[in-house]
């Protein structure tokens, strides 16, 4: 059972509570939000410590949150667990935390790298049974109840308490610099906005495509991307991935070809059928020479395969070395985007698109130079 908090209502109430946090140096946060059929998350709650006093801001009942963003651009210290999605909250109101501490990455780096949820860690470390009854609550309806309030407050409850725990370790062990920098790249990474004129390049079943089919689907998902944005719509309820391969390969070029693409739902092809042929319309006129780059099937390739298990050494040799769990050295994820950039983009692409990951950071300062030569050897 939580301990005592209070809710909130003004914003004065707000601006006092991060004048303390200020002064402690510290914050404990998360946040509570709906993301269904909108592309951004909808703000439901913050939740809130420092020290023993323990807040829930309601951000629907008129509560200006400025004192809040503000006091994440400080130079306090912000804790979170598995901060993604919160992440890109406070980007969206130009608040990234200057200086994170996740607990989740944190207990990853001091421990075998698994990445634990906030319930596992709560209970491994302080031993107490987090009530997860209240995870489905939609957070936009009002009035709450107090048990899904009970339930919010326990989320920065125990935060609190699995911070200077957890920071001590990593300064021990050793890891507060590899920890903090590792923070700092989630917080860089989820700033980054999706070009939009590349957004084809995240899409499956791009290798079954031909030039001119590669160049409609470019259309069609920055099309898809710059609506979803403007409207704040989730991508598949303007047209899921599957679909836009579908019509980029067949190439309708009128309403009734376009109608019998599988899946496509009348009533998408009543608001955007226009705007969907358009877009094959504008990639059938791409100059070949123009046409997107090839993206082929290649993880079933005997050069991949063999780049794959080089790479996986690379990492494995350099984790150990520096003493960090290797499953945090680098995912399957990463490794392919080191394959692509090098195999399958062009140069006006690269200076589109960041680096790939294992380039960057604490990562491409020990595995950047051996991945770079295993390119280069296998090229």
């Amino acid at each position: 059972m939580s301990k005592n908090f209070r809710m909130i209502n003004a914003t004065e109430e707000l601006v006092a509570f991060c004048d303390l946090a200020k002064a402690n140096g510290w914050l404990a946060l998360d946040t509570e939000f709906v993301r269904t059929r909108t592309l951004y998350a909808e703000l439901g709650l913050v939740q809130a410590r420092t020290g023993e006093e323990i807040v829930l801001v309601d951000p629907l009942n008129g509560v200006d949150l400025s004192a809040l963003w503000q006091l994440l651009r400080s130079d306090i210290i912000t804790v979170l667990h598995a901060a993604g999605e919160d992440l890109e909250i406070f980007q969206r109101n130009n608040a990234a935390p200057r200086f994170l501490f996740d607990t989740q990455i944190a207990n990853a780096f001091i421990s075998d790298g698994t990445q634990i949820g906030y319930a596992g860690l709560v209970e491994q470390m302080l031993n107490v049974s987090v009530d997860k009854s209240q995870s489905r609550t939609d957070w936009l309806q009002r009035p709450l109840s107090p048990a899904q309030l009970e339930y919010a407050a326990a989320d920065v409850e125990y935060l609190a308490e699995l911070y200077p725990t957890l920071r001590a370790k990593t300064i021990d062990s050793g890891m507060e610099t590899l920890v903090l920098a590792e923070c700092q790249e989630q917080v860089a990474k989820r700033a980054r906005e999706t070009v939009a004129e590349l957004a084809w390049r995240d899409i499956g079943g791009v290798s079954l495509l031909d030039g001119s089919g590669r160049a409609i689907l470019r259309e069609l998902a920055q099309w898809r991307l710059e609506l979803a944005r403007e409207r704040n719509i989730a991508l598949p309820f303007v047209a899921r991935d599957h679909i836009l391969t579908d019509i980029a390969r067949n190439k309708p070029s009128n309403r009734h070809e376009l109608s019998q693409t599988e899946e496509l739902h009348p009533k998408s092809l009543r608001l955007y059928g226009e705007a969907i042929l358009q877009c094959v319309e504008r990639g059938l006129a791409v100059p070949k020479e123009q046409q997107p780059e090839e993206i082929p099937r290649y993880d079933q390739d005997w050069q991949y395969k063999r780049f794959f298990k080089a790479a996986k050494a690379i990492l494995k040799a350099a984790g150990e070395s520096a003493n960090i769990p290797v499953p945090l050295m680098g995912s399957r994820k990463q490794i392919n985007e080191i394959y692509v950039w090098h195999h399958f983009t062009t140069e006006a692409t690269k200076a589109k698109l960041h680096t790939p990951d294992l380039y960057n950071g604490w990562r491409g300062e020990l595995v950047a130079k051996p991945m770079a030569e295993l390119v280069a050897a296998s090229s």
